[in-house]
Formats: C-alpha cells, structure tokens, sequence
C-alpha cells in the first residue's frame, strides 16, 4: 500500500516523458499556452506538485502530439488515486495502472458533473450506494460486476 502523503504523478511522468521524447525544454513547452505559462508551472506538473487544469488539456495534447481523451483519463487514474489515499482505501498497485484497471474516459463537458457523482457515491454509506446502484441498473439497463463495490 502507498503511504497517504505520496505525491501521485501520473500526469506529471507522462507530460515529462512525452516532453523529452519531442526535445521540447519546460520553456518552450510553456511558450505553447495562451497566455504563456512558466517553467516553474511546468516543472511543478511534472513533480506533481499542481495539478492539470483541464482548461490546459487541448494546448498540452496538441504539444504533445496526443489526444485530449488520453490525457484526461490519466488525470481521472490520478485523481482516482489521491481520493482513494484520502479515503483510506486500498491504493491500486503500479500493475493495475499499467492495466488500465482505473481507465475511465469521460467527456470535458461531462467531467464536473462525474466526478461530483464519484465523490458523493464514495462519501455515500453502503445503504445508499446499493440504492444507487439499483437506480442505475434500473434505468441505464446496467448490472454491476460480482466484484464491485
């Protein structure tokens, strides 16, 4: 299990990575926003130290040459992670990222209202996350796995 305090950096590695690769410096990687924005914001993205505005997702996927929908769900997997550290529960292993055990893509438009969903769902005594779940395989025609909560 990972400590509570640990910095979670998927999207910090990422960014980094895909940076290098390109021969982009933190400079001219932030010289690719409107307005520009500093190294030192750069540098703490990738340390994980400020987390990714989702306003700067297009700008940082076309400097990247990847998709917006790659990176949002790497800021849904860390996101997923620091909630579940703060909740205390089971934090996945590197294994089950590299699976794609947390891969949730959703939507720009969608994400505030989904991730106001997730925290009320994981706040939500089980009572009532078993209502919910009801609800959803109710009306959506979904079932839930043997293996969810």
């Amino acid at each position: 299990m990972i400590e509570k305090n640990k910095k979670f950096k998927i999207v910090g590695d990422f960014i980094r990575s895909k940076r290098e690769v390109l021969r982009l410096s933190q400079k001219a990687l932030g010289l690719l926003f409107t307005p520009a924005v500093t190294t030192q914001f750069i540098s703490n993205l990738e340390r994980g130290v400020t987390p990714l505005p989702h306003t700067h997702i297009p700008v940082l996927a076309k400097a990247l040459q990847t998709t917006e929908a790659e990176i949002a769900s790497l800021v849904e997997k860390e996101y997923a992670l620091k909630l579940t550290s703060k909740l205390g529960g089971a934090v996945p292993t590197q294994t089950d990222l590299q699976n794609s055990m947390l891969s949730v893509i959703v939507q720009n438009q969608d994400y505030p209202f989904m991730k106001g969903l997730y925290e009320a769902y994981q706040s939500a005594d089980p009572q009532t996350r078993q209502a919910f779940a009801s609800v959803c395989e109710s009306i959506l025609h979904l079932s839930r796995s043997s293996n969810s909560q």
